[in-house]
């Protein structure tokens, strides 16, 4: 019986999972997979180097925060591209007078697509994604960088030109991930630890934003609802476990400038984004800001 309400207790507090992943931020990941430049002038490889920050206040007062670093490795001859992503983060939360923090590496996530050429004004891009866990699952003890699963799924992206230079693209992507399930420990008491059996469940993303493009600025808005569900723990509390899924909007505003160092193509963008989930209410995130900023290299 006190296990139990113990779980119970500890799985109201994981709306999030108790953790924090800049791999699989599709905000991040969408607005960092394009240099914008003539494609007959781009070089397959680019690389790009984010720093990232972000706050959570949930609605029960406590606090996240999380700061680090994002590497993007982009290959992308002609119609299909490969791609890797690796972080590291600094992750801290606070919550009734008590701090905890700790640094941690992200999960690894690679990608793969091809864009098969439809028409001149439009592209889709298919794509298959595979993430793998840096550490072991800390996620029922506190919060942590990474969700620290293997994950398998699939993205589309669609760019529609509105103009016939190009000025105004509307783009959008729709990603679905399974997490499969890990051991993962917990505390049950001061001198006791406990091993689950500990599934995320599954991860929807949808993505649509408006981009402008005058020379060698650009300018982005966009929309980013986020749906995680399915979790699963054993011993099985599934009335509590229903409570981790969630329901995420997040807004945000992009500015990316392109430019020379000789000849090689550079750019560099600044973004900021606001989000907040719509359940669950009681333990949910009442407000995540997050900013972004990034140089991409094309050689």
């Amino acid at each position: 019986m006190k296990l139990q309400k113990y779980i119970t207790c500890l799985l109201l507090t994981l709306p999030a999972h108790g953790a924090i992943s800049l791999v699989y931020n599709l905000r991040v990941a969408e607005t960092t997979k394009r240099l914008e430049i003539n494609p007959g002038l781009r070089l397959p490889f680019l690389i790009t180097g984010t720093a990232l920050g972000t706050f959570r206040t949930k609605y029960d007062g406590s606090t996240q925060r999380c700061g680090g670093g994002l590497l993007t490795f982009i290959y992308s001859p002609k119609n299909f591209f490969l791609r890797a992503d690796a972080a590291v983060g600094h992750v801290s939360s606070e919550n009734n007078g008590v701090h905890f923090s700790r640094t941690q590496t992200d999960d690894l996530l690679f990608s793969a697509g091809y864009s098969p050429r439809i028409a001149e004004n439009r592209r889709f891009t298919y794509s298959a994604l595979l993430g793998f866990p840096t550490h072991k699952d800390k996620s029922l003890e506190n919060v942590q960088c990474g969700y620290a699963h293997y994950g398998l799924g699939g993205q589309m992206d669609g760019s529609f030109a509105l103009s016939a230079d190009h000025v105004y693209t509307l783009r959008s992507a729709a990603r679905c991930i399974h997490f499969f399930p890990r051991k993962a420990a917990a505390h049950v008491n001061p001198t006791n630890t406990r091993r689950f059996n500990y599934g995320l469940g599954n991860l929807v993303d949808l993505f649509i934003a408006l981009h402008r493009r005058k020379n060698d600025h650009n300018l982005e808005a966009g929309y980013n609802p986020s749906f995680f569900f399915d979790a699963r723990i054993c011993p099985s509390f599934d009335d509590a476990v229903e409570k981790t899924n969630y329901i995420r909007n997040s807004f945000y505003g992009l500015y990316k400038y392109r430019f020379l160092i000789r000849e090689t193509t550079c750019m560099v963008a600044g973004a900021l984004s606001y989000g907040f989930d719509a359940t669950p209410k009681t333990f949910g995130n009442k407000r995540i800001i997050t900013a972004w900023g990034s140089w991409t290299v094309n050689f």
